[in-house]
């Protein structure tokens, strides 16, 4: 009998592929809404971003321009905007941004009116 020998190349090999899939849905779960408080009270702008995988990041813009929080203006861990005292200068157009490494969604932006 004859045997035959293959060079290590021509094995075949089995793999095993892990597939990741990124998303991030388009529609928000629950938008922020327009809402009027009274100066110096507390209030919140909520916002539940699409989900996604991984899950989104959430900032806020604020007229446009990205939120510098201060100790005023906190976002919670969940993504909402706090306000612990409504202030005059507090009132702006407030815009809920969610981004992962699949994609960008940006929410309607909710008048905060403060009187």
């Amino acid at each position: 009998s004859r045997r035959v020998f293959f060079p290590p190349s021509t094995y075949l090999k089995k793999t095993c592929t892990i597939l990741f899939v990124e998303y991030l849905k388009k529609q928000f779960d629950s938008p922020p809404y327009s809402q009027a408080v009274e100066l110096d009270r507390q209030t919140e702008v909520r916002c539940h971003p699409p989900p996604g995988v991984p899950p989104p990041r959430v900032y806020w813009l604020r007229n446009g321009v990205p939120l510098e929080p201060d100790t005023n203006l906190i976002v919670s861990s969940e993504g909402h905007l706090l306000v612990g005292q409504a202030r005059l200068q507090d009132t702006a157009n407030y815009t809920c941004v969610a981004e992962n490494v699949a994609a960008k969604r940006v929410s309607e932006p909710a008048q905060l009116t403060v009187f």
